[in-house]
């Protein structure tokens, strides 16, 4: 019947609108997830415990899932989908070989500016105590005077009467004093300025050290050096270098998102971005990151209904 026909072909058109949709989304949503993950191997070279490792994809699973709000990796100790390993070779020697030659620059950096703190401090001592020296020196001959044209004077009287004889010989004493006072000083101003001599002596070397240094830097680390930290091939992660645990972190959240499917994005902030330099420590994921995501995974929350329904 004409009804009965029409009733059917409704429903069968919505039926066909269903599953056209259905299809349509299985052919974008390829994040069947949670993928299982385990860690395979990890080279002994790395210095990197199994616990740390587990701890840095924990994190880098956190940067996926605290955005999404969806689970979408699980750690297994053996046997996951994705396997993970970190593999030593000449890319983590060279990262290693330049963060041990920066050390070393730094350290000769700040020893250099501690020398150059001691050095100012030292000058400052001693032209403070050249002043001092000099005043005392100016008062000591101006007294010094005074004590010879006296001593002069009654010698050309045929000499000074007892009372005058006595505060003679009280102004020479306290003269002697000064003088051997202005000899102590004398004796610490060239101290001070051998001191001084010495540690600028000290700083010139390691100021012509760190630059050498720094030559040496410039032309073994600072060419263009772009290599691969790590990829995502056949369901399998390996990490090849890292310097520290923040870039670790990053490596792993960027390979984690090839996992589920996610090509590359513009941006230097993002995770995603095909290079590593310009994203936060605190890794977090930017908006292409997220545009990237719906786009490969769509909604996975529908995915996960579509599952139930074929289950039941």
């Amino acid at each position: 019947m004409p009804t009965m026909r029409k009733g059917f072909t409704v429903s069968l058109i919505a039926t066909l609108l269903f599953g056209g949709g259905y299809f349509y989304y299985i052919a974008q949503a390829v994040c069947p997830v949670p993928l299982t993950y385990s860690i395979s191997t990890i080279d002994d070279r790395f210095g990197l415990s199994a616990d740390d490792a587990r701890l840095a994809l924990s994190e880098a699973e956190s940067v996926w899932e605290d955005a999404t709000g969806k689970n979408l990796f699980t750690y297994i100790e053996d046997g996951g989908e994705l396997a993970i390993n970190f593999v030593y070779d000449e890319r983590q020697k060279f990262v290693e070989a330049e963060s041990e030659f920066t050390e070393k620059l730094d350290a000769t950096e700040n020893i250099s500016e501690a020398i150059s703190t001691t050095y100012a401090e030292l000058v400052e001592e001693y032209n403070e105590l050249r002043s001092t020296y000099a005043d005392k020196a100016e008062a000591y001959e101006r007294k010094l005077g005074v004590y010879n044209a006296e001593v002069e004077k009654y010698n050309n009287e045929g000499g000074a009467p007892p009372e005058v004889y006595e505060s003679l010989a009280q102004q020479k004493q306290s003269l002697n004093s000064e003088q051997t006072e202005l000899n102590t000083l004398a004796s610490t101003l060239n101290e001070l300025v051998a001191e001084i001599n010495s540690i600028g002596e000290k700083g010139n070397t390691l100021i012509n050290s760190y630059n050498k240094g720094v030559n040496e830097y410039n032309e073994t680390f600072t060419e263009s050096h772009e290599f691969t930290q790590g990829d995502y091939s056949n369901s399998t992660i390996t990490i090849y270098t890292f310097e520290d645990k923040a870039e670790l972190r990053l490596v792993l959240a960027h390979e984690l998102g090839h996992a589920l499917s996610l090509g590359h994005v513009e941006g230097g902030e993002s995770v995603m971005h095909y290079l590593i330099g310009e994203q936060p420590e605190d890794t977090t994921l930017s908006a292409p990151d997220i545009v990237e995501f719906n786009r490969v995974c769509g909604d996975i929350s529908l995915w996960e209904k579509v599952q139930l329904s074929f289950q039941r």
